[in-house]
C-alpha cells in the first residue's frame, strides 16, 4: 500500500503514466483519502492535462478557478487552463518584452509583436507550472497533487524549465547589448523594469526546477497496468524522470484481474497478466509496487473514489456490488467497423483518449489496408514522443523506415506494409543546428566589424530556440508530406498522441506558418549585413510543406479522422470534447469506433461492468448516430501484441 504518512509530508505529488492507466483516478482518490485522514492539511488537486478529467472523476464541474470539493473542508480542485495563464503573462509583460527586443535588435515593434506572440516555447504550460510553484510559495495549501497528461506530453512538460531558461537567456542577451551601450556612452548603468522582469523570470524558472528535483518536497508516482505496452512506456518514463533528478519511490499497478468466479474470460485475462506482473516485479525491483484490482464498475464520484483509495492505502478489497436486474440498453445502429476503410482516402488519423487502443487499431488498420490493396504501398507511422508501434508489432521499428512484410515469412504479412516511429525531436534539433551553423558562417565575414554585429550574431543564433511547442511534430508530418510528394507511399496511417497533445498538434500548422513568416521578416532586417542561402531556402520549403499539411488535414476527399472511444462516462466526456474540436478545426471525421466492449459472458463480475458500458454506448448512439457511423470492438482477454495477435485483431475488426 502507499505510505500515507510519508507522502502527506510532501509539498507536491505528481501522478503520471500512459493514458488510460488510471492516473486521474489515483490522483483524485489520493487527494480524498489524505484530506479525510489529515483534516488539518489543506490539499489542492490540480490538472495540467489539456484534456481535463478531474471534474469528470469527482463527477462535478471544476474549471480554471480553485473550488472546494463538496463534503470536505480541506480539499480544493483546479483544472488549469494553461492558455489563460499564458495570456495573462503576455498581457502583463508584453510592453517590457518588446522594449528588450527593440533595444537589442534591428527589429521594429510590428515584427517583434508578431514574433513574440507566437514563439515563446511552452509558455502556456510553463506558466501553469510556475503558478503551481507560486501557490505553494504563498502557503495557502500544504500539499498540491498534480494530475498530468499522458507520458509524451508529460515528458515535454518536464523539459520546459530548461527550454524556458534558454528563452530568458536570449532576451537577456538582447538586454546585454543595451547595457553595454549605456555604459559605453554614460559610464554607468542603472537597472530598470526590463532587468527586473528578466530577474523575476529567472527566479521563477529556477524555483520550478528546484521544486521538481527536491526529493524532500516532490515525489512522482507512475501509474501503469499489467500490459506490455504500458510497461514499456513506464520504463521509458522512469528513465526520463531519473535524468531530470525527480524522485520516484512507488509505482501503482492498476487493473489487476483476480478471477474467483470460474468465468473463462476472467480466468484467461488473469492468466495473461501473470507474465506481465512477473516482468513488472523484475524490472521495477527498486520501487514499492502497489497493486490495484480491476473493479466491476467505473470509478467515478466520491463514494467510488473512496473505495479505490481504501485499496490504494489500506489493502482493503472493496465490496463488489453486482447489478442483476439493470436495464438493457439497445445499440441497434452500431455497425461492424469494416466500412471504416474507404477507397480514395490516403491519410487516416486514429485518435482519442489515452489508453483506448489507438496504436493497436491503427496497426491493425495498416495490416487490413495493405491486404485489401496489395498494389498500394502503406505506411503506418507515429509522431508521439512516447512511441508504441514497436510494442504493437512486436519488433523494433524506430526512426528508420521498416518494411514489416519483409521481416516475416513470405505470404504471412502483406509485403507492401511499412512502419516508422519518427524521431520528431531529432528532426527539430537538426533543423536548429543547420540554422545556427549558417548564421555563424554568415557572420564570420564580419568579425571585428563592431559590437552591433557581435551581439546581433548571438541574438540571431538564439532566435531559433524560441520555436513554438509542437514544431517538432509538425516537422515530422512535413517529412511525411515529403514522402507524398515523392510518391513513396499510397496510403498513410497516423497513430496519434492522446487527446490533449493531439489537439495542440492539429492546431499547430497555422501557428507554425505564422511563426515562419515572422522569422523571415526578422531575417530580412539583416539582409544588408548577412546573406542567408541554403537555410532560408529550406525554411521556405518547410513553409510550403506545412501549408500542404494544413490542406491535407482539412480535405475530406483525402483525409479521415477516426475517433476511438471507450464505453465509460469519463471516456465519453473526453470523446465529446475531441469531436467538438475536430468540428471547429474543420478536420473531416465521420467515424467513431468504440473499443473494449465487454462480451456477454454470463459472469456476474463481467455483466455488472458490461451493463454500465451499454448505458454509455446507448448515450453515444443516441447523440451521435445521425452525424457519424459508429462501430464497436469487443474487449479481448489478451493483449494485442505481436504480428500474429495483431493479424487476428485486424480480421476481427475489419473483416
Amino acid at each position: 500500500m502507499l505510505d500515507a504518512r510519508n507522502i502527506q509530508d510532501r509539498s507536491l505529488l505528481i501522478f503520471g503514466g500512459k493514458g488510460g492507466c488510471g492516473k486521474t483516478t489515483s490522483a483524485c482518490a489520493t487527494s480524498l483519502y489524505l484530506a479525510q485522514r489529515y483534516p488539518e492539511k489543506r490539499i489542492l488537486i490540480v490538472s495540467c492535462d489539456p484534456a481535463h478529467s478531474v471534474g469528470d472523476s469527482f463527477d462535478c464541474s471544476i474549471g480554471n478557478t480553485i473550488i472546494p470539493i463538496k463534503g470536505l473542508d480541506n480539499l480544493w480542485a483546479l483544472e488549469m487552463k494553461a492558455e489563460e495563464e499564458a495570456s495573462e503573462f503576455k498581457k502583463k509583460y508584453d510592453s517590457v518584452m518588446k522594449k528588450i527586443a527593440e533595444r537589442g535588435t534591428y527589429f521594429d515593434r510590428q515584427d517583434i509583436e508578431s514574433f513574440f506572440s507566437l514563439s515563446i516555447p511552452g509558455l502556456d504550460e510553463i506558466m501553469a507550472v510556475i503558478k503551481i510553484a507560486n501557490i505553494l510559495k504563498e502557503g495557502k495549501f500544504d500539499l498540491i497533487i498534480l494530475d498530468t497528461a499522458p507520458t509524451g506530453h508529460t515528458i515535454r512538460l518536464l523539459g520546459l524549465p530548461a527550454q524556458m531558461k534558454k528563452w530568458v537567456e536570449v532576451l537577456d542577451l538582447m538586454q546585454s547589448k543595451h547595457r553595454f551601450l549605456v555604459r559605453h556612452f554614460t559610464g554607468k548603468y542603472k537597472k530598470d523594469d526590463a532587468d527586473e522582469f528578466l530577474e523575476t523570470m529567472n527566479k521563477d524558472v529556477d524555483r520550478v526546477s528546484r521544486l521538481l528535483k527536491d526529493h524532500d518536497s516532490t515525489e512522482f508516482i507512475p501509474v501503469t497496468i499489467p500490459q506490455a505496452l504500458a510497461i514499456e512506456e513506464t520504463e521509458r518514463l522512469l528513465k526520463i524522470l531519473k535524468e531530470y533528478g525527480i524522485s520516484v519511490k512507488s509505482i501503482i499497478i492498476n487493473r489487476i484481474r483476480s478471477s474467483t468466479n470460474g468465468c473463462p474470460f476472467c480466468s484467461r485475462e488473469e492468466e495473461e497478466q501473470k507474465k506481465e506482473l512477473d516482468t513488472i516485479r523484475q524490472r521495477f525491483t527498486n520501487f514499492k509496487l502497489q497493486r490495484i484490482p480491476t473493479f466491476p464498475y467505473q470509478i467515478r464520484g466520491s463514494d467510488r473514489l473512496k473505495e479505490y483509495a481504501k485499496v490504494l492505502f489500506e489493502e482493503e478489497l472493496p465490496h463488489i456490488p453486482v447489478a442483476k436486474d439493470a436495464k438493457i440498453f439497445s445499440t441497434k445502429s452500431l455497425q461492424k467497423p469494416s466500412q471504416l476503410i474507404k477507397e480514395g482516402i490516403i491519410f487516416y488519423i486514429f485518435g482519442g483518449k489515452g489508453g483506448v487502443g489507438k496504436t493497436s487499431i491503427a496497426s491493425a488498420a495498416g495490416l487490413n489496408v495493405a491486404k485489401r490493396f496489395p498494389s498500394k504501398k502503406v505506411l503506418v507511422f507515429s509522431t508521439d514522443p512516447a512511441h508504441s508501434l514497436s510494442d504493437s508489432f512486436g519488433l523494433s521499428i524506430g526512426d528508420d523506415l521498416t518494411e514489416i512484410g519483409g521481416l516475416f515469412p513470405r505470404g504471412t504479412v502483406p509485403e507492401n506494409l511499412f512502419a516508422l516511429e519518427i524521431d520528431a525531436q531529432k528532426l527539430l534539433e537538426n533543423f536548429k543546428e543547420d540554422y545556427r551553423e549558417e548564421i555563424s558562417e554568415a557572420f564570420d565575414k564580419f568579425i571585428g566589424a563592431g559590437v552591433d554585429v557581435k551581439f546581433d550574431r548571438e541574438i540571431l543564433e538564439g532566435l531559433i530556440s524560441l520555436s513554438p511547442p509542437g514544431l517538432d511534430e509538425i516537422m515530422a508530418l512535413a517529412k511525411v508530406v515529403e514522402f507524398m510528394d515523392e510518391g513513396k507511399f499510397d496510403i498513410y496511417i497516423l497513430d496519434s498522441a492522446a487527446t490533449g497533445h493531439l489537439l495542440r498538434f492539429l492546431e499547430m500548422p497555422q501557428v507554425v506558418r505564422e511563426w515562419l513568416n515572422a522569422i523571415f521578416k526578422l531575417l530580412i532586417k539583416y539582409k544588408g549585413v548577412v546573406r542567408l542561402g541554403k537555410q532560408a531556402e529550406e525554411m521556405i520549403e518547410f513553409s510550403k510543406k506545412v501549408r500542404k499539411v494544413q490542406e491535407l488535414l482539412t480535405d475530406s476527399q483525402r483525409c479521415q479522422f477516426v475517433v476511438i472511444g471507450i464505453p465509460e462516462a469519463m471516456g465519453k466526456a473526453e470523446m465529446d470534447d475531441l469531436l467538438d474540436s475536430l468540428h471547429r478545426l474543420k478536420i473531416p471525421c465521420s467515424y467513431i469506433l468504440i473499443n473494449m466492449v465487454l462480451p456477454a459472458t454470463g459472469c456476474n463480475f463481467c455483466e455488472s461492468k458490461r451493463r454500465e458500458q451499454l448505458k454509455v454506448i446507448h448515450e453515444i448512439d443516441k447523440e451521435r448516430s445521425s452525424q457519424y457511423q459508429i462501430g464497436q470492438v469487443q474487449l479481448l482477454p489478451h493483449q494485442v501484441k505481436g504480428i500474429d495477435r495483431l493479424k487476428d485483431f485486424s480480421n476481427k475488426i475489419y473483416g
